[in-house]
């Protein structure tokens, strides 16, 4: 049972002895490897004084690296054929550990997720955004599993599901990572009610919100490589949206620029912003930039005339056909603005694939 700690003190005791107490009760000879990122509230050392009392392996590092890596410290520390991890703060319930084993034990199952979202799974009083948050990132990760909780931190898996696997995970979910690269059949999810911590600060925030969508992202790229890509040219193409909007009304609101002449400024500029976001992040390009500048800005203004063009053809076309009256013609509008981003962004996305950075996709596919 590997445990990653940072300033988990006050949960240590009671974790261990649990942890303990409910595999003794089952017949299930368990070592609990505890990682710590060299807390500055003593964890390590309190985790050394339970090791003299308890079947209890510590490994310290040398400083805050982050929970995936201290997994895979663990992993590697531990002696046993099956490997299980859990968070220090007690929000997993140490007792349902006995069912999970019986699952890998009996070869039900080669991985095992302690699951909030199956039927009997649950969590004590959430706010509506953390809710909100779990329920968005679980969801973002549909296309890489059918587990419906793949964001637990609590999971138990045989140790030949990642022989020859290389893991590289970022930030803090690397139950989502075993998912994808792992080499199993049979994954199953028992019901958990997850807690809320009774001692110390929640480690999560903005940052590792971040690093979890910049994870997700890699990972689809290594199962699914287009969509991947996608993902990332149209989530830089809405930033860039935004910055379009706020150039425009810089420039006609502060400084009095003529609206047309602030529009091709502002459309320029939101331009470079994604031609140089998609070189650096969608494409990893080292090809040659000016060239590779002129033919973005090329399929952008491209991609501006298809755009009009749609919104035309829908908007006196396909509105008269279909009795579309005045009172509803602005919800139509918007309506048909939106299909018309949505069909000029795969215009845009593929344009710019096998064109401006077609060197480099066709690199980057190869690899992966």
């Amino acid at each position: 049972m590997v445990v990653p700690t940072y300033n988990e003190v006050g949960n240590l005791d009671e974790l261990v002895q649990r942890i303990q107490q409910s595999c003794l009760s089952s017949g299930i000879d368990a070592e609990v490897v505890i990682v710590d990122d060299n807390s500055p509230d003593g964890t390590g050392a309190r985790a050394e004084e339970l090791a003299k009392d308890h079947d209890v392996k510590v490994v310290h590092r040398a400083g805050k690296l982050g929970l995936s890596s201290a997994v895979l410290e663990g992993f590697a520390a531990a002696s046993s054929d099956v490997l299980a991890v859990m968070d220090a703060d007690l929000s997993h319930p140490p007792e349902k550990i006995p069912e999970m084993f019986s699952k890998i034990q009996s070869g039900e199952a080669e991985i095992v997720f302690g699951s909030r979202y199956v039927p009997g799974g649950s969590v004590e009083d959430w706010p509506f955004h953390r809710k909100l948050i779990s329920k968005g990132a679980t969801l973002f990760a549909r296309g890489l599993t059918k587990v419906k909780d793949p964001m637990s931190g609590f999971f138990m898996l045989k140790r030949s599901v990642l022989d020859g696997e290389k893991l590289d995970p970022i930030g803090f979910k690397i139950g989502l990572e075993i998912l994808v690269k792992g080499k199993y059949s049979k994954v199953v999810e028992v019901p958990i009610h997850f807690a809320n911590r009774k001692s110390g600060k929640s480690k999560l925030g903005t940052g590792e919100y971040l690093k979890y969508l910049d994870h997700a992202i890699q990972l689809y790229e290594h199962k699914r490589f287009w969509l991947s890509k996608y993902l990332k040219f149209s989530f830089i193409g809405g930033i860039g949206a935004i910055i379009n909007i706020a150039v425009l009304w810089f420039l006609v609101e502060a400084t009095g620029v003529y609206y047309l002449t602030a529009a091709v400024a502002s459309f320029v500029v939101a331009a470079t912003s994604n031609f140089v976001f998609n070189r650096i992040w969608t494409f990893r390009s080292k090809s040659e930039i000016k060239s590779q500048y002129a033919r973005f800005l090329v399929v952008s203004v491209d991609g501006l005339f298809l755009n009009l063009i749609l919104l035309k053809q829908l908007e006196e076309g396909l509105m008269p056909a279909i009795g579309i009256t005045s009172d509803k013609a602005s919800l139509f509008l918007i309506v048909s603005q939106l299909i018309a981003i949505f069909i000029v962004s795969i215009f845009n996305f593929v344009a710019n694939s096998f064109w401006t950075y077609s060197a480099d996709i066709k690199s980057r596919s190869k690899k992966a």
